[in-house]
């Protein structure tokens, strides 16, 4: 972040220093103390199989695209993204090198103007990466390696380094860049794939406490979210982004059996399709929707209650809080309890 030294306003004459107070006034008037509360930024967590592709936008039409899963998946989240009405994006950020996070970027470049592409800059030559940097180069796109402490802002938006620090690890998950997003109390952490070592290492720093959205890491390896990692964290809700029946055995039982233990209302891709999580600035309200709903029940994110969507007690939630679940076994591993009316 910049800092910004006052004049001594003392040397100048009179009538300037009046002109250099009131300008500095202004623009401090001018700037909003936090975001609105009735405004709300919206995570899209898009299913392009085995990968990661994360949308973070805001109400002003400020785009920041995280991964783009594998390269055939390229076509689903160009028209995806169309669909959603992006026509450009500010930010492009590939989070490591792997092709299941960078092969779709190739189209997307093609396909969207784009401000600038964040890079962990990890040394890799598949034939993949080095289309994806030839794509930036040809196009003439400001391109940056961030660092662990580094922020920039999307709009309203605080998206803060927490990961990597160099020398680079020799590992390429290890090498992840990792997001915090912060909108006025709210925070998403974003994890590339990272393992346990690096969430061990973080979660000592002690600044990822009150995360509300967590993007699990590695796509529910068994080498990632750890209970230590949870502990620090706190998540309320959290997705897990994974291709139907994979060779992997992503996500492993370990990583939804400690979801689990802390009360996290856990999503999955492969079962839920495309998930999308709009939250309010105040830490506190958020909805989320499925493409995919199963048994379509309804809870509130200011309750522990879920419904069956035909219940009349949904009707009385309010649209900003309304969080779609597919099954009873998905609402009961949350913590939540079913409706004594609808009994679902």
């Amino acid at each position: 972040m910049a800092n910004f030294r006052i004049p001594d306003v003392r040397r100048l004459p009179a009538i300037a220093s009046i002109f250099v107070i009131l300008a500095l006034i202004g623009s401090v008037c001018a700037r909003p103390l936090s975001a609105a509360a009735d405004s709300a930024i919206t995570v899209t967590f898009i299913d392009v199989g085995q990968g990661d592709a994360i949308l973070v936008s805001t109400d002003d039409g400020r785009h920041m695209l995280v991964d783009g899963g594998p390269k055939a998946a390229g076509g689903k989240l160009v028209a995806t993204l169309h669909s959603m009405g992006v026509e450009h994006l500010d930010v492009v950020v590939s989070t490591h090198p792997h092709e299941d996070h960078v092969g779709g970027l190739i189209e997307v470049l093609d396909s969207f103007a784009v401000g600038k592409v964040l890079d962990s800059a990890k040394a890799h030559t598949s034939a993949t990466y080095e289309a994806y940097l030839s794509k930036i180069y040809e196009k003439g796109i400001a391109f940056s390696a961030p660092r662990a402490g580094d922020s920039f802002d999307l709009g309203p938006v605080t998206i803060k380094v927490r990961w990597p620090t160099e020398p680079l690890p020799q590992d390429i998950n290890d090498s992840s860049l990792v997001l915090e997003v912060a909108y006025g109390k709210s925070r998403i952490l974003l994890t590339g794939d990272i393992s346990g070592h690096v969430e061990r290492i973080l979660a000592d720093t002690g600044v990822l406490n009150h995360i509300h959205l967590l993007k699990v890491a590695h796509h529910g390896s068994r080498t990632s979210t750890t209970q230590t990692f949870l502990a620090q964290t706190s998540p309320r809700l959290a997705v897990i982004q994974v291709g139907q029946g994979n060779d992997y055995g992503h996500p492993s039982n370990q990583v939804l059996t400690n979801l689990r233990s802390r009360d996290v209302l856990a999503y999955r891709t492969d079962e839920h399709g495309t998930v999308s999580v709009k939250m309010r600035p105040d830490g506190k309200t958020f909805s989320v929707h499925i493409e995919q709903p199963g048994n379509d029940l309804r809870a509130s994110s200011s309750s522990d209650v879920f419904h069956r969507s035909s219940c009349r007690y949904v009707n009385t939630i309010d649209a900003s809080r309304i969080v779609m679940i597919s099954d009873r076994e998905q609402a009961m591993n949350a913590g939540y309890r079913p409706c004594k009316l609808c009994n679902p």
